[in-house]
């Protein structure tokens, strides 16, 4: 395999030029960088920020120009995640998609069935899961200490208020954006979002309880929502039943004030046990039925943003299987929160994922 990846990051907007970009720079492993946007104006300034030579208006541009290309990173706004990673499987890459993967399920499993197809890998642009304290706990709950899933309490506060009410100026870092911001409607706009805080951040607190309980998948969901002041969820309410009987439930807020560092909670019940992490606080605590207890206290645990691309160029380059996967920690993930958007809309009906499929 080569020694040095060249990767192309399709979006050149908040995320990549925050998070993305600066780690790709600083991966020995990666040789080239390739900005893909439509915008010229945004490829223009990513480019010029960080000074970098390759920028393409489509991914095909890209690959034809650089045929050893074999990764793309899809930061792309939420509607077009699906358009945009599907191109990029047309030309056989490897990708990191960020959150979520798609606004709905029948393009998430399009895309992990074409990757699986054509032999690629798709890896979830998630964070929390690397955090040192979330891999002891999934280590414990992979041994079996907590036993057979049984209920799940997840609840996540943000201060995202701002963004979904179409504010993003309010939001942005002392000293500005580094480079493009989110746009007014970015976040607040349902036809471009897709969704509010539920696809904006319940889609982390899902995937994490995709990831620590990988044989649990949303079978029937309910939920409520208030917008508040906005056109999108603010505040979520959502119950699930599980394919195996578990229950679970999912909640959440963009509304706390400022200076609020928030909490990302999963607090997973088994047979055996039980173990609750907070991704925000870096506290995990396990108390088993037999007495045995484990604390980890709330300590300023850091956010591994960087991560996630470098897990790419390790899949580009070495081959390595995908710790958040499309096809669970995305699809999964995408079936509860649309089934959770189609029950708000119909005042906290039941909606069955299958039904999403007919």
């Amino acid at each position: 395999m080569s020694e040095k990846a060249t990767v192309a990051v399709v979006g050149a907007g908040w995320w990549a030029t925050t998070m993305h970009i600066p780690a790709l720079l600083k991966n020995p492993r990666v040789e080239k960088i390739l900005l893909v946007d439509k915008n010229p104006a945004a490829a223009k300034a990513a480019a010029e920020k960080y000074n970098l030579q390759f920028q393409y208006s489509t991914i095909a541009e890209a690959k034809a120009a650089h045929p050893e290309l074999k990764g793309a990173i899809i930061a792309v706004t939420h509607q077009a995640h699906y358009a945009a990673a599907m191109e990029s499987l047309e030309q056989g890459l490897h990708l990191l998609i960020e959150k979520p993967m798609t606004i709905y399920a029948r393009d998430a499993k399009a895309l992990a069935d074409k990757a699986d197809a054509i032999g690629v890998e798709i890896l979830m642009g998630y964070t929390f899961p690397y955090m040192d304290h979330a891999v002891k706990a999934k280590g414990y709950i992979d041994e079996g200490l907590i036993g057979d899933i049984e209920y799940v309490a997840c609840s996540m506060s943000s201060i995202t208020y701002d963004l979904l009410k179409g504010h993003p100026e309010k939001f942005a870092p002392d000293g500005g954006y580094t480079v493009t911001g989110p746009a007014t409607t970015t976040y607040s706009e349902p036809s471009v979002a897709g969704g509010g805080q539920s696809v904006l951040q319940v889609t982390h607190l899902a995937a994490l309880m995709f990831h620590f309980a990988q044989e649990l998948r949303a079978d029937t969901v309910t939920a409520f929502m208030n917008n508040l002041e906005a056109k999108v969820d603010v505040v979520d309410a959502i119950a699930v039943r599980m394919n195996t009987g578990a229950l679970a439930i999912v909640g959440s807020t963009g509304n706390v004030g400022m200076g609020d560092p928030g909490s990302v909670e999963v607090h997973l019940h088994g047979s055996k046990g039980r173990i609750l992490v907070d991704g925000f606080s870096g506290e995990m605590f396990m108390r088993l039925h037999n007495g045995r207890e484990e604390h980890i206290p709330r300590h300023n645990a850091g956010y591994p943003g960087e991560i996630p691309s470098m897990k790419l160029v390790e899949i580009i380059l070495d081959g390595a299987k995908p710790a958040f996967p499309g096809r669970t920690n995305g699809l999964y993930t995408v079936e509860l929160l649309e089934a959770a958007l189609r029950s708000a809309a119909q005042d906290g009906m039941p909606v069955k994922v299958a039904s999403l499929y007919t």
